[in-house]
């Protein structure tokens, strides 16, 4: 998919997302758009062959015959990580992320440079609290 593809899903998961009632009960529904929407960004990142670290082709490699690359080695945090770090070095990679963000918060007021701001002190204090 390219990236005008990718923000017309977005607009779709969006669509749906903004008619989960807001309880507690829903957040689990809502996290369905919400992770669908991170995959197909994941997915376009992979299908560009972007790495960080190694990961998650290399680490894939070595997860055949080392365990400590298993399934929980591929977490959500990692993934979060992974998108983060490439959105700072890539504008692609930013693009998609910054309108994600702006679709899904409707009230955030933050240029996309002061967003990648934003990444780079979260990659910094490692909010994530995985390593590569």
């Amino acid at each position: 998919m390219e990236i005008d593809e990718i923000k017309l899903e977005i607009e779709k998961q969006y669509q749906q997302w903004k008619l989960v009632p807001g309880n507690i009960e829903d957040f689990t529904t809502a996290e369905i758009y919400e992770s669908a929407v991170r995959s197909m960004i994941i997915d376009y990142c992979e299908g560009k062959g972007y790495e960080v670290e190694g990961f998650p082709f290399q680490k894939r490699i070595l997860g055949e015959t080392d365990v400590y690359y298993d399934e929980d080695y591929f977490c959500f945090w990692r993934y979060v990580k992974y998108l983060d770090i490439l959105a700072t070095t890539k504008d692609d990679v930013l693009e998609l992320l910054y309108f994600y963000s702006c679709t899904f918060s409707k009230d955030l007021e933050i240029t996309k440079d002061d967003y990648r701001k934003d990444l780079l002190e979260y990659i910094r204090v490692n909010i994530y609290d995985v390593e590569f």
